[in-house]
């Protein structure tokens, strides 16, 4: 597997996340700050807005993921990285069993 930097993986997991929820692009890369700790001054910094636009953004992406808060979001990105990960672990063990001639249920 090709060596990913955090901000990559974190892009691909809130892009995830996101499916289906209708998470704007300025609310999946709010998504990521959220991840990386920043709060909403250090935020809005980032992306040239107010510290309210920031919350206001914030409280959409909580009521869209139906999340309480910040650790809600970063508790649901895990969750997602984790049901990826055991995904890749088991297509993986799906394929070594193929190339020895083992029949493997779908």
């Amino acid at each position: 597997m090709p060596e990913l930097d955090r901000v990559d993986v974190l892009t691909r997991i809130a892009d995830r996340l996101g499916e289906g929820r209708r998470l704007t692009p300025a609310e999946r890369a709010e998504v990521l700050r959220i991840a990386q700790g920043m709060d909403c001054k250090s935020s809005a910094a980032v992306a040239s807005v107010a510290p309210e636009t920031i919350r206001a953004r914030r409280k959409r992406i909580y009521r869209k993921l139906g999340s309480s808060g910040a650790i809600d979001v970063i508790a649901s990105l895990l969750a997602s990285a984790l049901r990826d990960l055991a995904g890749e672990r088991q297509a993986e063990r799906h394929g070594d069993l193929a190339g020895r001639g083992v029949v493997v249920p779908r």
